[in-house]
């Protein structure tokens, strides 16, 4: 296992009631309070972790996920952008007893879109799914095969599908450093390779130890 950590933003977004903070605390703390009061800005949390082997990636790594919980509320949407800054995950909830609430994610990945970079790890969430609904869960499915994202089922209040969803973005984030460090890798090589080529192509021209240099014509 590598001993270097990487340290790695997660942001939660998703309109106010769909369950963001439950979702984070199920995580982190293994509890669940309801109700829960709204989130004002965002809130904080992280949780240090292994990743990789056999999930997936080819090296184990420890992981400190930094997750922010962003507010719903219209009222603060104008704050979110400051933390979307620096994010290398988005997990996009919704209710999966509010439809309107899966309509919102979409406008809040456009919100997102202007602020992350285009590699950003995706996952749409479906919470609360130990109540009966009526949702067809397949337009999260289509959703998240047209966004690239991966797509679950949560209960914040049971904690079925939250150490999945988290443990499943965390070892993408670890395939996205992997590719990064071997696109590293061969952009070094082929500089290296460059600077070779062109130390080949020098010309040397020696003097001719013949001529006598002390002579005149």
């Amino acid at each position: 296992m590598d001993d270097v950590g990487l340290d790695r933003k997660i942001v939660i977004v998703g309109a106010t009631d769909v369950g963001k903070t439950s979702i984070t605390m199920r995580y982190c703390h293994g509890s669940f309070s309801t109700p829960t009061s709204a989130t004002i800005g965002a809130s904080f949390l992280q949780k240090r972790i292994i990743v990789g082997g056999e999930n997936g990636a080819s090296t184990r790594r420890k992981m400190t996920l930094q997750i922010w919980d962003t507010a719903g509320q219209e009222r603060f949407r104008s704050m979110a952008p400051m933390y979307y800054r620096n994010a290398k995950a988005a997990i996009l909830v919704f209710d999966l007893l509010n439809e309107a609430t899966f309509e919102k994610i979409k406008e809040w990945l456009q919100d997102l879109r202007h602020h992350v970079a285009d590699d950003i790890v995706l996952a749409v969430v479906g919470n609360k799914c130990d109540v009966a609904s009526s949702f067809n869960f397949a337009k999260a499915q289509q959703f998240a095969q047209e966004i690239g994202a991966l797509v679950f089922r949560t209960s914040a209040k049971t904690g079925d599908g939250v150490q999945n969803l988290f443990e499943s973005v965390a070892v993408q984030l670890l395939k996205r450093h992997e590719e990064e460090e071997r696109a590293r890798g061969r952009e070094h090589s082929s500089l290296e390779g460059s600077q070779y080529s062109r130390r080949d192509n020098v010309l040397h021209v020696a003097e001719d130890p013949k001529v006598d240099k002390s002579k005149c014509c």
